[in-house]
């Protein structure tokens, strides 16, 4: 005979037990409060660190507190905050503002705990409780947080808002996007290195090559340096690792061609190879051999140089029956001769890195009211003609209006009789001195050519100072051109020497664990108010040129200190 089956139901939360208190009675009753009018708990644990940072203080000033302190009566009749001190302390902040303005002033949701009015020891606990059980997000969500956040944002008044709400700047929440695909390598070593949203969305740009975190970081490092609070180091350094990264992809392009072609592709030439480049070679009647006669030799290769190209070589020229002219392969045998090219090589690269953060400054430069030195630069040169304007028109047309068009962000003038008609057209009468700032300025460019640094450049000079003092930061290699040009001792760019080491982080063992209120914002300023429009960037935040192409000094820490990166939690994440 089988046993009958019975159930047990479930007891139900709303039904428990009298002498129980409910879930709900236990975090107390929920009311509001003036935030002024409450005072710390004495037993708050919490008595190092509690000032809130710039991210809490924007979160509660435009949204308020969303997650409710707890306060418990005191002796003497106030109401204690024994949970939550950095949330209220951040309420107050805005209180005070508001009161000020003569605004109403917003109260901030709290639990009492009457029960907790003589009980010392539990208020101590529960304190301790909320300040140690609680571990912060990790740097990847924060950061796939705010990007998902700009995603999503129904429009661009809603992601500033968002923006504002998380304490950081418009741009910051953008740069969320990129940084969220930064591999987990490097994702660490930049947090580690403290950069921020923006910064890690460049580090992401540029992570295949190696050593770039710390090529920025040492390059930061330089920036807080400065006085004047630019990027410049930052923005050369960048630019340089991209010159370096699509070289890179150059090489691998035409490795894959030729590779696809049934090329044979050489490693680096080491000392003891017999093989031959096709220059140096001649057939048995002294007839040059090239690349296309020698594709059906056995010995048909290549290797691909520093920028890209493909220059081709026999394996075994005696082998094959060429005849080797002069002296085999002088250039490369020739250490010295080597050096030099490497030199050149370096010091071209650092030229193109360095003119595309120079010309990004000019555009800004020519978005603001004109200095009294960039007055008298423009006046000069047009009334006395000076060289570089004189020459100017000699330029061809697409390389001399290109330059014009990018600092004057007009339309693309390549085919037009008269390509700047429209834009004198359309340019009001204070925007007119930009153009021909703009003009001036793309004269003096088509100056300074990528050998400048070889000898003493009187008019890179001149440019390059007058830049320096509208607020660029000259780039190593722009420093050395406008020393030379002084007749100053140089130390020129070199990228086989590397630059003195430079003081790195401290590493530490673990990331910190505190109540996830604490948000730090870092150095990203405050965003704008929701819906108000961006302001046009000063010439002077335009970014500046990065440090040379050589090579850092210094190992990669092991373990870079850990840092906080850009504040990025969503809104309640923010306070908690």
């Amino acid at each position: 005979m089988s046993k009958a089956t019975t159930t047990t139901r479930p007891a139900e939360v709303s039904e428990p037990a009298a002498e129980q208190p409910t879930a709900l009675a236990q975090l107390g009753r929920l009311t509001e409060f003036d935030p002024r009018t409450l005072v710390v708990d004495p037993l708050n644990a919490r008595k190092e660190g509690a000032k809130p940072d710039a991210a809490l203080l924007a979160s509660v000033s435009r949204i308020g507190v969303q997650e409710p302190i707890s306060v418990r009566p005191l002796a003497d009749g106030q109401y204690g905050v024994f949970k939550g001190q950095r949330r209220w302390l951040a309420a107050v902040d805005a209180a005070e503002k508001a009161a000020k303005k003569g605004k109403p002033v917003p109260s901030i949701p709290a639990f009492v705990r009457d029960d907790l009015t003589d009980a010392d020891s539990e208020a101590l606990l529960l304190s301790l409780v909320e300040n140690t059980q609680r571990r912060r997000m990790t740097d990847r969500d924060t950061i796939s947080g705010a990007a998902q956040l700009e995603l999503l944002g129904t429009n661009e008044v809603g992601r500033r808002r968002a923006a504002a709400v998380l304490g950081m700047s418009r741009d910051a929440l953008k740069a969320a996007r990129q940084a969220a695909e930064l591999n987990p390598e490097q994702l660490q070593e930049g947090t580690g290195y403290a950069f921020d949203l923006m910064e890690l969305a460049d580090l992401q740009s540029v992570e295949d090559i190696p050593r770039a975190a710390y090529r920025l970081y040492a390059a930061k490092k330089k920036d807080a340096q400065d006085a004047k609070q630019r990027r410049g180091n930052w923005q050369h350094e960048l630019s340089q690792l991209r010159e370096e990264q699509a070289a890179q992809r150059r090489r691998e392009a035409a490795t894959k061609a030729l590779t696809d072609a049934g090329v044979k592709v050489l490693p680096h030439r080491s000392y003891d190879d017999t093989d031959r480049r096709l220059s140096d070679l001649s057939t048995g009647l002294g007839k040059q051999i090239t690349a296309k006669a020698h594709a059906t030799c056995g010995g048909h290769a290549a290797r691909v140089d520093d920028d890209g190209e493909p220059v081709f070589y026999c394996t075994d020229p005696e082998r094959y029956r060429h005849k080797i002219d002069g002296v085999p392969d002088a250039a490369e045998a020739d250490a010295q001769a080597k050096k030099e090219r490497a030199r050149v090589i370096a010091n071209n690269k650092a030229a193109r890195a360095a003119r595309k953060v120079r010309k990004e400054f000019i555009t800004g430069l020519c978005r603001k009211a004109l200095s009294e030195a960039a007055w008298a630069l423009v006046l000069d040169a047009i009334l006395h003609n000076a060289d570089p304007v004189r020459r100017f028109p000699n330029k061809s047309d697409d390389n001399r209006n290109r330059d014009i068009a990018a600092f004057t962000k007009a339309a693309d003038p390549k085919g037009k009789a008269e390509p700047f008609a429209e834009l004198i057209k359309k340019t009001g009468k204070a925007r007119r001195p930009h153009l021909l700032l703009a003009y001036v300025a793309a004269a003096y460019e088509a100056e300074v050519s990528d050998r400048a640094w070889e000898h003493r450049d009187e008019t890179a000079r001149a440019w390059l100072t007058f830049l320096a003092g509208e607020g660029y930061q000259l780039s190593d290699h722009e420093a050395a051109i406008v020393a030379k040009a002084e007749g100053k001792p140089v130390t020129e760019f070199d990228a086989e020497e590397p630059t003195q080491p430079i003081e790195e982080p401290e590493p530490t063992d673990e990331q910190p664990q505190d109540e996830p209120e604490e948000n730090e914002a870092g150095e990203e300023e405050q965003a704008e108010e929701a819906g108000q429009p961006e302001a046009e960037p000063e010439a002077d935040t335009v970014p500046d040129e990065p440090q040379e192409a050589a090579q850092e000094p210094g190992e990669t820490p092991d373990e870079p200190q850990a840092a906080q990166a850009e504040n990025t939690a969503a809104e309640k994440s923010t306070q908690e």
